[in-house]
């Protein structure tokens, strides 16, 4: 089968500046040659080398985290992640966990998912152009004495976040950081 590859660099992210000057997420817009009409996606390998040094919490301290991207072509159908909150699920379409990030420089990611994302019972469409958004998992400290425990349990210990452009790009005298999205696919040629 034929194998599509498309990647997001810190250096190429959209500059979707807010009128407001608030938070930016990072976002890149993927052009390919032409619209796929897809009867069968498999995302193979995920390889990323996104420092937790370079992704900060609410209070600007550098943490170790957990990674996802959200590609705007997978419909809620082909949601890999889904968040519960208050008993209730909601799904994040498109999804996709990407690991932790690396905390050593030099070192990177390589993920092997073997994951089917579409299997034919609907028609996919990948339209030109559509984007990509980061997201990190973000955890609530416990408590002090850790005796709440219905708070630390609950699922607003454990959102998913954006980050921000200023999170990806990191410093700018470093070499930048890279994503790269691998899958294998089947055409559908059906009118």
């Amino acid at each position: 089968m034929p194998i599509l590859n498309f990647s997001i660099r810190s250096q190429d992210l959209n500059n979707n500046a807010d009128p407001d000057g608030s938070t930016r997420i990072a976002e890149k817009t993927i052009k390919l040659e032409k619209t796929f009409k897809i009867k069968y996606l498999k995302l193979l390998h995920i390889y990323h080398n996104v420092s937790n040094a370079n992704i900060s919490d609410d209070e600007g301290t550098s943490e170790n985290t957990i990674l996802f991207a959200k590609i705007s072509f997978l419909n809620v159908d082909n949601s890999v992640f889904y968040e519960h909150k208050n008993n209730q699920v909601i799904e994040h379409g498109g999804m996709i966990c990407l690991g932790e990030t690396i905390k050593t420089e030099g070192e990177s990611v390589f993920k092997e998912a073997y994951k089917v994302l579409h299997d034919g019972k609907q028609t996919l469409y990948i339209n030109q152009p559509f984007t990509i958004q980061l997201f990190k998992l973000q955890a609530a400290d416990p408590a002090v004495d850790n005796t709440d425990v219905a708070t630390y349990n609950s699922s607003e210990s454990h959102l998913l976040k954006p980050i921000s452009i200023d999170d990806f790009r990191g410093a700018l005298d470093s070499a930048g950081q890279y994503i790269s999205f691998t899958f294998e696919y089947a055409e559908d040629y059906s009118k």
